[in-house]
């Protein structure tokens, strides 16, 4: 029975990981939360399996846990600045955490990696092959649309870093399989070719994207793929390691790339060489050390997982025209949201992979499982590198691939010794249940959401709302909408603007509930007080509105008009 229970959850973690980048990268939430309780269902069909084999989890899967364990732990205490998506963030966490654990397992089995790898190279093939022919076509849609959040489009992605994030472990993993490939056939086959041939075609679309951090992040991934298989091979009796050959293999790599793709992306490619690339670096650092200022507040616990668009603003120095929803490094904005216990986690979990890793290069005998595992190492590395520039780790689709290939890389050669029993087994079972089935709510309110706000009649609007959050009662936005509905309901109706008006605060007032930081929501509050007649809390409401999001210029303005309308009182009273 466990056997058919894997095969199931393993067909369920590849159809997830061949679907992940189409729908934008899976960011948008129905994609996201959809994808996510498919990757939990697949956990606890082998969280199940295992248990009624009467065995317990392995050690990693307890780090693994202790990502969305913090989660809980920061909505528990009351430390994240937006409960509502933190609690969002657990069911995706946990979610990528199964991933791992599930490849970690099922890769010591060769043909279970082999069909992990081609998986991935299939869809970063296809991924490549589309996105080279739509670049060619219509370069600023995607699917043939244009939107105003499609801003530097590749492939399926808003983002042409993020594409080049996902395509540059496929670079990576195929090279390292040739390699491997090479080493157990004795030499140069079809099946060798092939992979270097994937191998050089990913590398050239890769760098089309014109991704500068991509181009490092190659670059890193292929020297550390490279130490690894130099350090692989020296650990064979009587062989030598070729150092020289693998460096003259990685430059012919990135040389092909950049030979093959036009001189204008040559050169927009060079300016990494010009340190921090004008107004876009100079953001990116004013962001970076804002964002240190945010971990300094909160450095035990962090300040909420998945809360850093609402927590970051009050820290905020400048770039207020611009809204900051990402740290532009994933390093950083985990350390912001999680602190030094998101740190420790990330770290147990890195040894726990490392040491399964050398076991393997050490002992292993099967070349081609080598560099299977040496490729999805250097892979992890690549978009590690990466996501130093950039929040690809935000992505769903790239943050499954990549810990799906940090789960085969950590995959150790003999069964590790299970921790826990079946009681462990049973109990993880039944809570990937219950967020499997969280992750299915979750997406199906993001679907009944989008919909009911298409009708920009408040009337309507607040009618569909309401359907909606009887059902979805944890989406602040949609309070948000409702309330903002009701108050323009109330406007110029002397008999109903009363009840109208009160019901917007009580909406307003559940939203930063769910999402306390949120100054937008805060400064809705303080105008609907103010038609209320409530002046004392208006002006409270707007203060605290500035206190969270200070450089916000369209909140700066709104203080400002209120407070030309409003008779200064000796004293407000604290928001509520």
């Amino acid at each position: 029975m466990r056997g058919r229970l894997e095969a199931l959850g393993e067909a369920l973690f590849l159809a997830a990981l061949l679907a992940a980048p189409w729908p934008y990268g899976s960011a948008g939430d129905p994609a996201r939360y959809a994808l996510v309780a498919l990757l939990l269902l697949g956990g606890m069909l082998f969280a199940f399996g295992r248990a009624v084999d009467g065995e317990g989890l392995p050690l990693i899967a307890l780090a693994a846990a202790a990502l969305p364990g913090l989660g809980l732990v920061q909505i528990a205490l009351g430390l994240s600045a937006a409960p509502e998506w933190t609690a969002e963030t657990v069911l995706v966490a946990a979610a990528m955490m199964s991933a791992l654990v599930f490849w970690s397992e099922r890769g010591r089995e060769r043909a279970a990696a082999t069909r992990l790898a081609a998986a991935v190279l299939a869809v970063c093939a296809a991924e490549a092959v589309f996105g080279a022919a739509q670049w060619s076509l219509a370069p600023e849609r995607i699917y043939g649309q244009a939107s105003p959040i499609v801003t530097t489009p590749f492939g399926s992605y808003v983002n042409h870093n993020h594409f080049a994030g996902l395509v540059e472990m496929a670079v990576v993993l195929s090279a390292a399989m040739a390699l491997g490939l090479a080493r157990l056939r004795g030499g140069v086959t079809p099946g060798v070719v092939g992979l270097a041939g994937l191998s050089l075609g990913l590398a050239a679309v890769h760098l089309a994207s014109r991704s500068r951090g991509g181009l490092i992040a190659l670059v890193a991934g292929l020297l550390v793929a490279g130490a690894l298989w130099a350090f692989a091979t020296s650990r064979r009796e009587g062989a030598r390691v070729r150092l020289v050959p693998l460096a003259v293999g990685g430059l012919v790599l990135v040389g092909f790339g950049l030979a093959v793709v036009p001189a204008d992306t040559r050169a927009h490619l060079a300016t990494i060489l010009e340190g921090r690339g004008g107004a876009s670096g100079d953001y990116r650092l004013d962001v970076a050390r804002d964002t240190l200022r945010l971990f300094a507040a909160h450095p035990g616990l962090g300040a909420g997982l998945g809360a850093y668009a609402d927590a970051f603003p009050a820290f905020k120095r400048g770039h207020g025209d611009v809204r900051t929803t990402h740290a532009e490094d994933d390093a950083l904005e985990l350390l912001a949201e999680s602190g030094l216990a998101g740190l420790a986690i990330v770290a147990w979990i890195v040894t726990l992979a490392g040491r399964r890793l050398a076991g393997r290069l050490r002992h292993g005998r099967d070349p081609f499982r080598k560099g299977i595992a040496v490729g999805a190492a250097g892979a992890v590395v690549a978009l590690a590198v990466h996501s130093l520039f950039d929040f690809n780790l935000r992505l769903p689709a790239n943050a499954l691939v990549c810990v799906s290939l940090l789960g085969l890389a950590a995959s150790p050669r003999e069964a590790p010794r299970p921790v826990g029993g079946r009681a462990l087994g049973f109990a993880a079972t039944l809570f990937l249940l219950a967020l499997c089935v969280a992750a299915a709510w979750r997406s199906a309110g993001a679907v009944a959401l989008g919909r009911a706000l298409r009708d920009p009649d408040p009337q309507m609007l607040v009618a569909a709302l309401d359907r909606v959050l009887v059902r979805h009662p944890y989406l602040a936005d949609g309070y948000r909408a409702r309330g903002l509905a009701w108050r323009e309901l109330a406007v110029g109706r002397r008999g109903f603007a009363g009840p109208r008006l009160e019901w917007a605060d009580r909406d307003l007032g559940r939203a930063v509930t769910l999402r306390p930081a949120w100054g937008e929501a805060w400064a809705d509050r303080a105008w609907t007080r103010l038609l209320r007649g409530d002046v004392p809390g208006a002006t409270a409401a707007m203060d605290h509105a500035l206190q969270l999001d200070p450089t916000h210029p369209a909140l700066a303005r709104a203080a400002s008009e209120l407070r030309s309308r409003v008779v200064p009182t000796s004293g407000s009273s604290s928001p509520r």
